[in-house]
């Protein structure tokens, strides 16, 4: 009998939908949780309430998507009096630790190292060099992804026999089969076998299906609409025997189809569970009226949704501002010099963000920033481990873990300069294949390798003995921080940095790596360093966001996911960018990128400013652009405002013309007046609408493009030295481009 515990939150502060969802009965149920509706105050406090009334804290496994969501419900569940023993994790994390303890079954080693994306791609650039595939026809990036959508459908290279008449990926598949016996020779998984090698597990072992089902009696899983089909099996697979799962999501938010998400997932849950129970949360803790109505305006035009409206549970006029802007410059250089104006009057650089779809939008809002003396920062966690320093480091850290990393071996073998070149290397790795060993059993070995000479074996032997030096020292000590320190200094990357007078930065970035080492000794409950590299490969971009570090953040709309602020400045609402270019030829795709457009309008509290330009530089060429289809629908093409006097709109020019420069200057800047003293400046949106008069393109000319190929012209409009063409190009893609620069040959 499990002793039950004092009610350890507060019921009071619940809404009723929240009160329903904390304390409801066993079985299966959806809660569909809106923006900002408190899901995770639901799942703590679900979780407190189960062990109250009776479930010991090991039998529950809540599943979030996000590193740092999982550690604020470690905390949350902490604070309100529950210890330690219930499994809060993602479902990355939770797999890895299936994996390690139930390896046999799986068949993968205990020790086993996670590729990262950068040798994943080194992986099957390899794949294809062994089976003499032309590499420019399999790029690693366009191959990698294409095995990924087999993995997350839990899809191995042997069950994949309907592509057999298919010449591409008849080759994909050969190379997918080559990539993983790759994998399997180095004892590596990449991010897509930790998920796929679990649902498989799940699938054919009934014994390990039983154990976990058996003690996992009750699943939370956070985020459900962002799915895959490999976390979707081993959902079901672990909640069928007991059938308590309870689910938290909301299909406007599913903005990941690119990763393998499901949709259906979530809108067919009701369907999976027949006698399902389902709660909405509705009310918005988050912002205001006038950004909730706006962002229900936009979503009401999908229709892969399960229909709900957002209530405003928080006071207080919203400043809702659509910007037109005549280009690019000017609209970060007045971006630049609202947020300067913001943080005078007294608004925290912490509650300030901009948003765009895609990273190489914030070159010019950086320029702009720095003129403005704006503290900033660029939310891409990841970039730090994929710096040559850092990626040095973890390969000695591999290493120890894992004799077999084969990757790891060759990246560190010469690094720092030891005197062992390319051809030994070679030769190690050709006795290791020949033996079918692992390259560092080989390296051991090297004494009975002929072909290398009595010099570079006696530097290849050194190189072994520090390395089981390491490997003894990490046996003997719990601190990943010394053992860190033991490697920086004797493996002698520490000395090379010393005497590179450029090594400052990255003699920096090691001790940076050396202090989040301490942190994680501080933290853990076990430290291992085995552990360790686990939780630096499962690292992802919203892990990298620092709420206190006293910054303007600049972020993709995927990476903003989960995160608020005060004041939020979307940017590009333009067709092609958002929605973006991929999407227009996909009724679902284009539901999604309206999604991501949602998700960030709900990121906002108090402040929204949302802009777009007349004319945009894209890939070097200056493009007339067309207004997102989207600003439409939320009524920012006509001046419609809906119900709210405090929803304005704005056309941004410089006095003298599109060629002025900005230089940080806000022109036309006052204070937001209403949609009714300033209308906003009107444009169309179909070209072909304009009249077609004697032009030097017309509909269904063939074109060459020297960057983008052939094409056919599918409209012009003809407005003197701003006219537009709009091309199809033969790649698929589709370019409004500026004649004037657009170099186009007819063919």
């Amino acid at each position: 009998m499990i002793e039950t515990h004092s009610r350890t939150f507060d019921p009071s502060l619940l809404t009723p939908s929240q009160s329903e969802a904390v304390n409801f009965r066993d079985g299966a149920l959806l809660v569909l949780a809106g923006p900002g509706s408190g899901k995770t105050r639901v799942i703590a406090c679900r979780i407190v309430r189960l062990i109250e009334t009776g479930a010991a804290p090991w039998h529950i496994c809540a599943i979030t998507f996000t590193n740092k969501a999982a550690e604020e419900m470690r905390k949350r569940v902490a604070g309100m009096g529950v210890g330690p023993g219930t499994q809060i994790s993602t479902f990355h994390s939770l797999c890895v630790r299936i994996l390690r303890r139930y390896g046999d079954a799986a068949n993968v080693k205990e020790n086993f190292s996670i590729y990262s994306d950068d040798e994943q791609r080194k992986c099957v650039k390899q794949a294809v060099s062994n089976l003499d595939y032309p590499s420019g026809s399999f790029p690693p990036a366009k191959t990698l992804a294409a095995i990924s959508r087999f993995k997350n459908a839990v899809e191995t290279p042997e069950s994949l026999t309907e592509f057999e008449g298919d010449y591409y990926y008849s080759k994909i598949i050969k190379i997918y089969k080559e990539y993983q016996r790759l994998l399997d020779e180095n004892n590596a998984l990449d991010f897509d076998d930790l998920l796929m090698k679990t649902a498989l597990l799940l699938k054919n072992s009934d014994h390990v299906r039983e154990e976990l089902s058996g003690r996992y009696r009750y699943l939370l899983i956070d985020e459900y609409q962002d799915t895959n089909h490999a976390q979707y099996q081993i959902a079901r697979l672990l909640a069928k025997k007991h059938g308590n799962i309870f689910v938290v999501g909301d299909p406007d938010q599913s903005i990941y189809k690119w990763r393998g998400a499901d949709i259906k997932n979530i809108l067919q849950f009701e369907k999976d569970w027949p006698n399902a129970s389902r709660i909405d949360l509705q009310e918005n803790f988050r912002s205001r009226r006038e950004i909730l109505e706006l962002a229900d305006r936009l979503i009401v035009n999908n229709k892969q949704r399960k229909p709900k409206k957002l209530v405003a549970a928080v006071s207080g006029e919203a400043e809702v501002v659509f910007d037109r802007y005549e280009d690019s410059r000017l609209e970060s250089s007045s971006i630049a010099s609202d947020i300067k104006k913001l943080i005078t009057s007294g608004a925290d650089p912490n509650e300030i963000a901009i948003l765009y779809r895609v990273n190489s939008m914030s070159r010019t809002l950086e320029e702009s920033l720095v003129r403005e003396k704006i503290p900033y920062r660029i939310v891409r966690g990841v970039e730090f481990y994929s710096r040559k320093e850092i990626r040095d480091m973890i390969a000695y850290l591999k290493l120890i873990v894992n004799p077999d990393d084969g990757q790891a071996f060759a990246r560190i073998v010469n690094t720092p300069t030891r005197g062992i070149g390319k051809t030994t290397v070679n030769r190690i790795i050709e006795f290791a294949q020949s033996g079918r060993i692992s390259i560092f059993d080989a390296a051991s070995r090297v004494s009975s390798i002929s072909t290398i000479g009595p010099g570079p074996s006696g530097k290849v032997r050194t190189f072994v003995e520090m390395m089981r030096k390491f490997q003894k020292a990490a046996a003997e000590t719990n601190s990943v921080a010394d053992i860190m320190e033991l490697v920086y200094d004797e493996s002698g990357i520490e000395k090379s940095l010393e005497a590179d007078p450029e090594g400052g930065n990255a003699s920096d970035n090691i001790d940076e790596l050396i202090n989040s080492a301490s942190l994680y000794d501080e933290n853990a409950e076990e430290p291992t360093l085995l552990d360790y590299l686990q939780s630096i490969a499962l690292y992802s971009d919203s892990d990298a966001y620092d709420p206190e570090s006293g910054c303007v953040s600049l972020m993709t709309l995927h990476a903003a996911k989960g995160l608020e602020f005060d004041n939020v400045y979307i940017i590009g609402l333009e067709q092609g960018m958002l929605p973006h270019e991929r999407s227009m030829e996909s009724e679902d795709d284009l539901e999604e990128e309206r999604r991501l457009f949602f998700m960030g309008i709900t990121r906002a509290r108090h402040r929204l400013h949302i802009s777009h330009t007349d004319y945009r530089m894209l890939r070097g060429i200056q493009s007339r652009t067309i207004p997102s289809s989207f600003l439409g629908e939320i009524g920012a093409d006509t001046g419609r405002s809906g119900s709210s006097e405090s929803v304005s709109f704005r056309f941004m020019s410089p006095p003298t013309g599109r060629n002025s420069s900005a230089r940080g200057q806000s022109y036309g800047y006052s204070k937001p007046q209403t949609a009714k003293k300033s209308p906003v400046k009107k444009y169309t949106s179909d070209l072909s609408a304009v009249p077609q008069k004697d032009t030097p393109f017309k509909k269904g000319d063939k074109v060459l493009h020297p960057k983008f190929g052939f094409g056919v012209v599918t409209d012009f409009m003809d407005s003197g030295e701003n006219s537009i063409v709009s091309v199809r190009f033969n790649t698929g893609s589709s370019k409004n481009l500026l004649l004037k620069y657009a170099k186009l040959t007819k063919k």
